[in-house]
Order: C-alpha cells, then structure tokens, then sequence
C-alpha cells in the first residue's frame, strides 16, 4: 500500500505515466460553475477530450472511471468522457439533505430595481440567501424591506429561479474490453464491479433465521420486532445488490419518513420456475430478505464522520473560510454588515468528499490490491479512502495550497491502516 501525490497540472504529469498502469479512476473534477470564485472551477479542464485520452491511456484495458459531476454541467464532463474512448456505463446518483437553493428572490430583485431599500434585520438562525445584481447569491432575503412594494413585485411573489440541490450525479464508465469480460479479468484484473464487496448490508435479526430450501421456498421467518433504517436481514446475508443511488443520513431518514415501514415478502415460483418478475423472480432466484424497515434500506448510506475532514491535520494552523453560502461574492451576512464565515479547522477545501462514500466508490470498481488514480486529488479524499481499502494512490494536484492537507490526510490513512493491520 502505497501513495504518490503529483504537484502540477494533471495534462503535464498524466503523460508521465506508463500506459496500462492504474487499475481505476475515482475523482471529483471541477463542476466548471467559477464556485467561490474559485480559479480552478471555471477552467473547462473537466470538458477535455485531451485530458480524458491520456486517463484512457494510463488505465488498464476494462478499468473503471467514477467521475464526479455537477447537475448543470455534467454531461459535457460525460460527452468529453466518451469522446475520449470510453464506454459510459451507468451513473450514479449521490443524494443528500445538506443542500440549500442559490436563488434569486425575483419580488425582491424587481423591487430593488425599483429603488425599494432594504436594511439589516436581527438574525433569528441562517438564512438562505436568494438575490444579487447577477441572479444569483447574495443576502437581500436576510434584510427587512423599507418601503411599500411595487405592484409588479406583488405579482411575482414567491418566484425564484432554482431548486434545492439534493444530488450529484457520478458518470460510470469504462475502459473498451479486450475480448470478453471473462477474458479480460484473467488478464488484466480489470473489467468487473465488486458486486458482493458492495452490497448494501441489513441489520441482522437477533434470532436465527431459516434458510431457503433448494427450489427457493422460505421454510419460515423469525422476524423481530423494529426496523432501522436498514430494516433486518433474514436469508440473503450478502445483502442486497448495489444500487446506483447512494444516500446520506438525512436523505435516507427523508425517505423512510415518506416511504413508511414495509416487510420484505416473496411468492413461490409455479412449478417449472417460468414466470419470473417481481416477487417470483427473487423466490425462483432463492433472493429473500425477510427484512422490514424503510425504503432507504433498499441503498447504501454513506454516513459522514464530524472528525473526517480534518484528520491527520493536526499540525497545520486552523483557518476559516467563507461559508459555500457565500459563493464567493463577498456580500454582507451579518446583521452588522460584515461577512459570515465559519471555522473549517485546518481543511479550507470548499468541496470535500465523506470519506465512507469514496470508500464505497474506489471498493466497488478497484480490484484487490490495484491501484487508483484520481487526477483532480483536491484535498484528498479518494486517496484518503483508497488508503484505508488497502488500495496504493495516485494523486495529481494544480493548487499548491492544497499540498498540506492532502499529505496530513494521507498520512493520517497509511497510519490508521497499518494499525488496522497490527504494524503498529
């Protein structure tokens, strides 16, 4: 298990690299949106035929690509993605609660052009942010209105022009094959998904459970009582098939909330098995959970740890940054006037990945002791979970401010893996 970081642009250091060398690629390239008016976020690099070529390049024949994507932008990443070379084979949703619309409140744009002021409020908690000259995020829905509204205002009351992000999607795709999958995996480790190393694991009963009998027959469920929000396992103890949706903690409580508590049931097939679909499939396919619980136990949940983004980082001074709220537009937050910023410890990346979601990630398309790459490494949050999957690591890194946190993180990893392993 070992890792590389590579300082510099990733179209000089990705030529550096052999051909057939890595066995995937997990990143989180720029969503090409200028986000915190961040340089690096309104490049086009993530639209590059040419930096995609030379990722086909370095993977090996029917390596897998995981890439990251805005909900704006992400199917030019995945144009230039296939453009490339590669097969693009699904894509993933990662769905969260965390998100907050960047708005524009039109009764209030349409007022202040006609010059109704606004002043500062007392705070009663965050708000979102809902106007600005450009249509975008700024702070007009924090501050109380002076003045009579415009008629034409009073018209487009509660108007704006965005959702709330709730999802970013994952672009899966492919290295070509060279012959069959079979063929393919025997020689170069490549080319398949780990299925059974993904699968989305129930909370076992406390009592046994029965087996199937052979032509897929339940002889009989013990469930307890409960749920979670996994629900409880009964036969299948692999768990049930990985899905391309992955939840948070508040998105899958969402969905349980909504969806109810139900109870896993199967029908036995008819004599011959030729009916499938449905519950008959799962019986004649001896796939029978037993479980109960809500609908979020049907997806992995990718639970975020509080001390996460800043392990390993002892070391560096804290700093803080401004909120993603902000966007980088410099607009005041505070009743006084002045800018809301909150404390982010020692990582001030904007954007930083959960650990347990890119573990998900790089276990599902890395084989056993392979190699992942990522050449947008951030602050190093796929290195960080390739590490810790006992995977070595390549990482490529433009933003020299990043460096210190990237190698705190990593190191903080290799040391949490090798106790793992009783080195140390």
């Amino acid at each position: 298990m070992t890792y590389t970081i590579h300082a510099g642009s990733n179209l000089d250091i990705l030529p550096t690299l052999p051909d057939n060398s890595v066995d995937s690629i997990v990143t989180d390239p720029p969503y090409e949106l200028g986000f915190m008016g961040k340089k690096w976020d309104n490049s086009g690099i993530a639209y590059s035929v040419e930096l995609w070529t030379e990722c086909l390049r370095v993977l090996k024949p029917g390596g897998h690509l995981l890439s990251f994507g805005g909900t704006r932008t992400w199917h030019r990443v995945a144009v230039a993605i296939e453009d490339a070379g590669f097969e693009v084979r699904d894509s993933i949703a990662w769905m969260y609660g965390s998100g907050f619309p960047k708005s524009l409140d039109v009764s209030k744009a349409i007022n202040k052009t006609a010059g109704v002021e606004y002043e500062a409020k007392p705070a009663s908690g965050v708000g979102f942010m809902n106007s600005s000259d450009d249509g975008y995020n700024t702070t007009l829905n924090q501050l109380s209105q002076v003045g009579e509204s415009t008629p034409e205002a009073e018209q487009w009351q509660g108007w704006g022009t965005a959702l709330k992000p709730a999802f970013e999607p994952i672009v899966v795709a492919r290295k070509p094959l060279i012959g069959t999958v079979a063929a393919n995996v025997l020689e170069h480790g490549t080319g398949a998904l780990n299925i059974d190393g993904s699968r989305i694991e129930g909370n076992k009963p406390s009592k046994p459970q029965p087996s199937l009998r052979p032509n897929g027959e339940d002889s009989g469920h013990a469930l307890g009582s409960g749920g979670g929000r996994n629900g409880e396992m009964s036969n299948n103890a692999q768990g049930r098939w990985p899905a391309n949706v992955i939840l948070d903690e508040y998105s899958a409580g969402e969905l349980d909330e909504q969806s109810g508590i139900s109870k896993d049931t199967a029908r036995i097939a008819p004599p011959g098995g030729k009916t499938f679909g449905g519950s008959e499939m799962k019986a004649q396919l001896g796939v029978h959970y037993g479980d109960r619980g809500g609908a979020s136990r049907f997806f992995y949940c990718a639970k975020a740890s509080k001390r996460d983004r800043n392990e390993g980082l002892e070391g560096l001074p804290e700093t803080e940054a401004q909120t993603t709220s902000m966007a980088g537009k410099g607009m005041p937050l505070r009743q006084d006037g002045s800018e809301r910023r909150e404390p982010t410890k020692q990582n001030f990346h904007p954007t930083v990945k959960p650990t347990n979601l890119m573990r998900y990630l790089v276990k599902l398309v890395t084989p056993p002791n392979g190699t992942v790459l990522d050449p947008f490494t951030g602050s190093g949050s796929t290195g960080k979970a390739a590490i810790l999957e006992g995977f070595d690591f390549i990482g490529i890194e433009l933003t020299e401010e990043y460096l210190p946190i990237i190698e705190g993180r990593l190191k903080h990893a290799e040391k949490v893996a090798n106790e793992d392993k009783g080195l140390f």
